[in-house]
């Protein structure tokens, strides 16, 4: 059982990081998103205004 388990280890921290990678890149680019919208202006949301 104990080989198992350490035969899947390393496959298992690579898909973390890629996954914590992802979520790093996204996280940024949302930020940069919020950060360029002007201060009283509203998140466009087109499924609020009816529009498809």
């Amino acid at each position: 059982m104990t080989e198992v388990i350490s035969a899947l280890i390393p496959p298992l921290l690579v898909g973390a990081a890629v996954v914590y990678g992802v979520v790093k890149l996204v996280r940024s680019d949302a930020a940069g998103l919020r950060a360029r919208r002007e201060p009283g202006e509203e998140p466009s949301d087109k499924t609020s205004s009816g529009e498809y």
